[in-house]
């Protein structure tokens, strides 16, 4: 079956600020992101408590002639919940409300997500402050993606806010795509929207729409950004509780060293890891630099960190042989068992990303508009050293300073470029293009877990044909006709 039917809620007064003064007076922060993209004022915010007023600030932001930009945490990295201009707001932070069982409103916080004694949710993209229906939009993952998935692995079902304002509820394994379409009815009226296969690379990625001729129709919002829906309500599915886990951080002196175990912990069937991240020579080297780096070994190179599971006995065993056949020793670790050792390692992980976000923002005091560049693509397994290699030239040719780091497991790395000027920011840029153009010719993607926003549009054409981009564009078309819903992102 490939028809939904379309409802109407009738609309239930939602609190709303009014007036672009107000709002820059005492709301700038609902405008913008963590990408600190600029921003353009907006007329209204509204703050709607459940989906009746969702439709509500929908259809009264229609009435004016207006644009909407989705948001809640404002956790994303790519600009998409940046306010642009002849457009309100709708922010679901208040949207909180667990609703039955796995199932919550789409502002509720990852980290407020209730576990059992035996199941979890696994979704831990670096900001855990990051709202449930941001991580649906963007199709979020993170370090335990490379055991678990994404986002999308989880979702079982979802209740969505369309552009005019009518409502879908959409449960996956209802309705699947059709002789290439969906259709959604309301009366007499139907709404067809046309789905090609869209070629997506076999690896983790976020780039455009995901589109199959086969697909389930809760896929095609999941990644979708804002771009075809707001999504107000979500219900998730669990993963079982891991149990006993071994947390290790192991010291290499060299790159070379510290991929090779990597290839070699991932090869060996003992082994079942949770979680495999990186951190460069050029990262340790700027932790130790700006003294934010715990007490380390002068001869550490570069780390790995990794969450294994402890399902057999010769998992200690096997990380010794391991680590003995690439040259490394258990002495040179820090190894952990319990949480306390976990949250600790947790928080040396984002000590990188902190460190790199607290230096651009002491730049960007003395030159207004500087920011980081970073890339956020993934290739093929086999591909990593390779692609690494070519990465790292293109910026140490133009001589710009930068950190490598981020989930190895799945060979998605993100190189951070800390521009210090105006001039070194325009070549990030031309940098970051060409290792998105380098990853895609190794199989790769331009975006592995951020989005594409409105930040990295450009990205898309180096990835899709014209053909594909038109096929993305038609679904667009067939539900947000007037280009409403987050404008500038994506299209």
């Amino acid at each position: 079956m490939n028809k939904v039917e379309l409802r109407d809620v009738e609309p239930e007064n939602c609190f709303v600020v009014e007036g672009e003064s107000k709002i820059l007076e005492s709301y700038t922060s609902y405008l913008t992101d963590e990408s600190r993209v600029e921003y353009q004022p907006v007329s209204a915010i509204y703050f709607p408590e459940n989906t009746a007023q969702v439709v509500d600030a929908v259809k009264k932001t229609r009435g004016r002639g207006e644009r909407i930009v989705v948001s809640a945490s404002r956790t994303g990295v790519a600009g998409g919940a940046a306010g642009v201009e002849n457009a309100s707001i709708i922010s679901l932070e208040k949207m909180t409300a667990q609703l039955g069982d796995r199932r919550f409103q789409a502002g509720v916080r990852l980290e407020d997500i209730p576990s059992t004694q035996s199941e979890y949710y696994p979704v831990d993209p670096t900001e855990m402050t990051a709202s449930l229906g941001g991580t649906v939009a963007t199709d979020a993952s993170g370090a335990r993606a490379y055991h678990y998935g994404s986002t999308r692995d989880f979702i079982k079902a979802l209740t969505i806010v369309l552009a005019d304002g009518r409502v879908l509820k959409v449960r996956r394994g209802d309705t699947v795509c059709e002789n290439g379409e969906f259709v959604l009815r309301h009366g007499d009226e139907e709404i067809v929207i046309p789905v090609s296969t869209v070629r997506m690379p076999p690896v983790k990625n976020t780039a455009g729409l995901y589109l199959r001729e086969d697909m389930d129709f809760v896929d095609l919002f999941v990644g979708s950004e804002g771009t075809l829906g707001i999504v107000t309500e979500v219900e998730t599915g669990a993963a079982k509780l891991p149990g006993d886990r071994l947390f290790l951080i192991v010291y290499a002196g060299t790159e070379d060293q510290a991929l090779e175990f990597v290839e070699t912990v991932k090869a060996d069937a003992r082994l079942e890891c949770l979680a495999i991240e990186y951190f460069g020579p050029n990262a340790i080297a700027l932790l130790r630099e700006n003294e934010t780096l715990p007490n380390l070994p002068r001869d550490v190179g570069c780390t790995v960190y990794f969450e294994i599971l402890m399902e057999n006995e010769d998992v200690e065993e096997a990380v010794d042989e391991d680590m003995v056949s690439c040259g490394l020793s258990l002495d040179g670790t820090w190894a952990g068992f319990d949480e306390k050792d976990l949250h600790e390692m947790k928080r040396f992980r984002h000590m990188v990303p902190e460190t790199v976000n607290s230096i651009i923002g002491r730049r960007k005091k003395d030159i207004s508009g500087l920011h980081k560049i970073g890339t956020d693509t993934a290739v093929p397994e086999g591909k990593l050293r390779e692609f690494i290699s070519i990465a790292r030239s293109a910026v140490e040719k133009e001589g710009l300073e930068y950190v490598v780091f981020g989930h190895i497991g799945d060979n998605h790395l993100h190189i951070n470029i800390l521009p210090g000027s105006l001039d070194e920011l325009e070549k990030a840029k031309g940098v970051c293009t060409g290792v998105a153009e380098e990853s895609v010719k190794l199989g790769g993607t331009v975006s592995a877990e951020h989005g594409i926003g409105r930040l990295k549009k450009h990205l898309l054409n180096i990835q899709f044909s014209e053909d594909e981009l038109n096929a993305m564009k038609a679904v667009k078309d067939a539900l947000d006709p007037e280009g409403v819903l987050n404008p500038g992102v994506m299209f």
